[in-house]
């Protein structure tokens, strides 16, 4: 009998210590357990979804050539960085720089030719001029004498017909008149004759200078043509870029036709954008000018920010899933990008200012209930808490805290 009390009490300890055991086991330990205050704060609404980036229209540009030859230096490859400016092909120019030497000897002929023909000339107006001028002498002085022969014929005529001169006095006088018209007619005649050719060497003159102006036009025209010939055989980056495509070959002979032959694909990295795949079901949210942080798996610690720039009205189905496209653009360290990378992105679609919050962590789940481990006149309670909008980092409590709460945390390498 008393074998079978002391067993009894021996299983009684044992399952007494066993249950201590279990209680002791199942109590959680909040030693490490991280304490947070409940406050206000902002709590960022957004939307989640992927996209890619694609060069943006006039982003990638091809460089074709506008004559024909052999390709004589391409010093350009898929890869390269290029500057604006910078050489991407040469074309064989031999014949443009011909061209180019005559156009300019052709100019240099008519520079130098014209002006001396132009100072001829001039010198051959002014010598008219002043033909001119003493034919225009030599009528006053014809004219003066006319007069004065007149007036001694008249005069020795009356002097004859009143018997108090001589006959011969009267004939030599009026002689000599006639004589001196005959001279006023002829100084009236080389008057106009050096007027003449005073109009003649001033409509030379006249068309000398025209033609110079002309043929100097004309020869520079031809110069410039040919100086812009000769550039067509230098192909140049006309931005700074990256080389995507190369076709061409030195050695290689192009035809210039209907269509002008390529060389390269240069892709400006400025001019790239994000083409977001937002949810049939999250679209309605999304506006024009909303903020955008992102990332790419090739630069995972960096953030890219942007503004979404347009939405596209036709839907995109992928896998049975219908997506419209936000387009984001002019985002900063876009050189960094390239085309057909991932992008993760955050669309922010509002900022929810001064509302009482909590870090993600801080906010459990269980048994389709939200709650917390609420610190309570110095023990740990789990409070069932009402939640609303979250973000990455913070979930707003709508019910069943307060400001200034005290609530326990789950260390970062404990956390579910």
């Amino acid at each position: 009998m008393k074998k079978t009390v002391v067993l009894i009490l021996v299983v009684s300890l044992l399952g007494g210590g066993f249950y201590l055991w279990q209680m002791k086991k199942k109590r959680k330990d909040f030693s490490r357990y991280i304490p947070i205050t409940v406050q206000k704060g902002d709590v960022v609404e957004s939307v989640e979804a992927t996209g890619v980036i694609k060069p943006s229209v006039g982003a990638e540009v091809t460089i074709g050539a506008r004559m024909s030859g052999i390709v004589v230096k391409e010093p350009v490859r898929v890869g390269d960085r290029v500057e604006k400016g910078d050489l991407i092909a040469r074309i064989d120019d031999r014949e443009q720089r011909m061209s180019l030497d005559i156009a300019k000897e052709e100019l240099e002929k008519i520079e130098e030719g014209y002006p001396k023909e132009i100072a001829r000339l001039k010198s051959a107006l002014q010598r008219s001029r002043i033909g001119v001028r003493k034919a225009r002498a030599s009528l006053e002085a014809a004219k003066s004498d006319t007069k004065t022969a007149a007036w001694l014929c008249a005069n020795k005529r009356r002097l004859f017909k009143k018997r108090s001169g001589s006959e011969r006095d009267y004939r030599i006088a009026c002689n000599e008149a006639a004589i001196k018209k005959a001279a006023l007619t002829k100084a009236e005649e080389s008057l106009e004759e050096a007027r003449k050719i005073e109009e003649e060497a001033r409509l030379r003159l006249q068309k000398a200078q025209s033609d110079f102006r002309h043929d100097r036009s004309a020869a520079k025209s031809k110069v410039e043509q040919a100086e812009i010939r000769l550039s067509y055989s230098m192909i140049t980056a006309p931005f700074g870029g990256i080389v995507s495509y190369v076709s061409t070959q030195e050695g290689e002979t192009v035809v210039a036709g209907l269509n002008a032959p390529k060389f390269v694909k240069i892709l400006d990295p400025e001019k790239i954008e994000n083409r977001i795949y937002v949810d049939e079901t999250a679209i309605g949210r999304v506006r024009n000018g909303m903020r955008v942080d992102f990332n790419v798996d090739s630069w995972p610690d960096r953030n890219f920010t942007g503004k979404i720039s347009q939405i596209y009205p036709q839907p995109e189905i992928q896998n049975g899933v219908v997506y419209y496209i936000a387009v984001v653009d002019r985002f900063e360290n876009a050189r960094l990008l390239r085309p057909q990378m991932t992008t993760h992105d955050t669309i922010v679609v509002k900022i929810h200012k001064g509302i009482l919050r909590l870090p993600n962590r801080a906010v459990k789940f269980k048994n389709g209930r939200f709650f917390v481990y609420l610190k309570r006149d110095g023990k740990v309670v789990e409070q069932s808490v009402e939640t609303g909008i979250s973000d990455a980092r913070y979930t707003q409590i709508v019910h069943g805290l307060k400001e200034g709460d005290e609530v326990l945390m789950e260390p970062l390498e404990h956390a579910d």
